[in-house]
């Protein structure tokens, strides 16, 4: 009897050990770490603010403080990290400087690092050496930006546990417009990735992806503020905890419907947005996908054919000519305002004309563009560097589902600022944006097809 009991324990041993499933010896399951901060970015001393040529005035108060908030995501292969920040935009030169920062603090790779701007038309600017209108870099803003957007990566990555992803999206149709006259295209959708613990659910990060410009405050205001995007933050923080990182889509066309109060019109619109955010996180459903990767490239655009500014300038004569011609001869509504338009965009073309003049070289550095396409789990994401219109982003959108099955978002505002890329469409019909834009009208087709490229080489389709 006992040699028998002894016989049968041997053999169960010998089973035991050499029947591990095939999955737990060969094929270990992906583990996914993740991590989330946030780190106050209002300058402690005086500083300029952006998004307006004509508001030369320093920051008087802080109407809600500003952040860079960021999300740091590890598997076994690869880290990666993702900055939101409450300001206007990133130059190239910022985030170079912060990206070296970054990768000597915590080894993540220098372009496994994408920082994106809000866009808040109400945050510090003067960080970039030469902005769009000109303006003189702050060094002291410079540097103050480096050093907070390089605390965050270290403290999300301080932060970093076990954690699962879910992707979700809702939509929000009613509190935006296109704001080129001739248009009525927007993106609806409220994207969210929420990162959580797998056991307990508690929230690490909140990704949002939203478009439509924060210009509620005005260029009357000397306030520093998130807008809209930085009190949907605030209102997604409070409500499920963690880090919550809006990230700006294709807005270049899009801007928010608002009326009333411009500071209540900011609170309501950004708890809005956080309600449909809220809803959509959490309705998701975690998904066991730990893929990640991350690839930068640059890309050189084409320039637009600007006129010298005496001819620029004659190009305004006539154009205006032409809208007070249509308004003697009592045109119809939408030809005048057709004309209107060209105007517009004329008298923007001479203004480019007038900084080439005086800022010779302004224009090549739009030139140097670049694209920044990662997967974090469920989501492909594609970081271009300025306002991009929203047809650009409603077509990515559409074909990554096509050939991956994986949802997308454009993240506008990304690595640098190359200012408006327009559609050529936009292109013949006229506007401030078609006029103060910087790139050819094809550039926008460029970056989408590297964008295309770079996802169809490296992200994982969806099973």
């Amino acid at each position: 009897m006992t040699w028998r009991f002894c016989l049968f324990g041997l053999l169960l041993a010998l089973l035991t050990a050499f029947s591990v499933p095939t999955a737990t010896a060969d094929t270990p399951e992906p583990t996914l770490e993740a991590g989330a901060a946030k780190v106050d970015i209002v300058p402690p001393f005086p500083t300029r603010m952006g998004g307006y040529s004509a508001r030369d005035e320093e920051f008087t108060g802080v109407s809600f403080p500003i952040y860079a908030r960021a999300l740091v995501v590890r598997n076994e292969d690869t880290e990666l990290a993702v900055i939101g920040s409450d300001i206007i935009g990133v130059s190239q030169s910022l985030v170079e400087d912060a990206r070296a920062s970054i990768e000597e603090a915590t080894g993540i790779p220098g372009d496994h690092v994408l920082i994106s701007a809000t866009h808040s038309h109400s945050g510090p600017s003067g960080w970039q050496e030469r902005s769009h209108y000109g303006e003189e870099q702050n060094e002291p803003l410079f540097d103050f930006l480096v050093e907070r957007f390089t605390e965050s990566i270290v403290e999300a990555q301080e932060n970093l546990r076990p954690a699962v992803l879910a992707f979700n999206k809702g939509h929000l149709d009613d509190i935006t417009r296109n704001r080129q006259g001739n248009n009525t295209v927007i993106d609806p959708d409220v994207s969210v990735l929420k990162v959580q613990e797998p056991e307990t659910r508690e929230v690490i990060a909140t990704l949002i992806n939203f478009t439509g410009h924060p210009v509620i405050l005005g260029s009357s205001n000397t306030l520093i503020s998130g807008e809209y995007p930085g009190y949907a933050s605030k209102v997604v923080e409070e409500a499920m905890g963690g880090v919550a990182l809006f990230t700006q889509g294709a807005c270049g066309d899009v801007t928010m419907r608002r009326s009333g109060d411009p500071h209540k019109e900011v609170e309501r619109l950004g708890r809005v947005v956080a309600g449909v955010a809220i809803k959509a996180a959490e309705t998701a459903e975690p998904v066991e996908d730990a893929a990640l990767f991350s690839c930068f490239e640059q890309v050189e655009v084409p320039l637009r054919d600007i006129q010298e500014l005496d001819d620029a300038e004659r190009l305004v004569e006539e154009a205006q000519a032409r809208v007070e011609e249509a308004e003697a001869e009592n045109m119809p509504a939408a030809h005048v305002e057709h004309i209107e338009d060209l105007a517009s965009k004329a008298q923007n073309t001479r203004n480019v004309a007038y900084l080439e003049e005086q800022l010779p070289g302004l224009l090549d550095a739009a030139a140097q563009s670049s694209v920044h396409v990662m997967q974090i789990g469920p989501l492909v994401m594609a970081g271009m560097p300025g306002e991009v219109f929203v047809e650009y982003a409603l077509e990515m959108k559409q074909r990554v589902e096509a050939s991956l099955g994986r949802p997308f978002i454009l993240v506008g505002f990304a690595n640098d600022y190359t200012g408006y890329i327009v559609t050529p469409r936009a292109a013949h019909t006229g506007g401030y944006e078609a006029g103060i834009s910087r790139v050819s009208h094809e550039a926008g087709r460029i970056l989408l097809e590297k964008a295309m490229n770079l996802a169809n080489m490296h992200a994982d389709p969806a099973e």
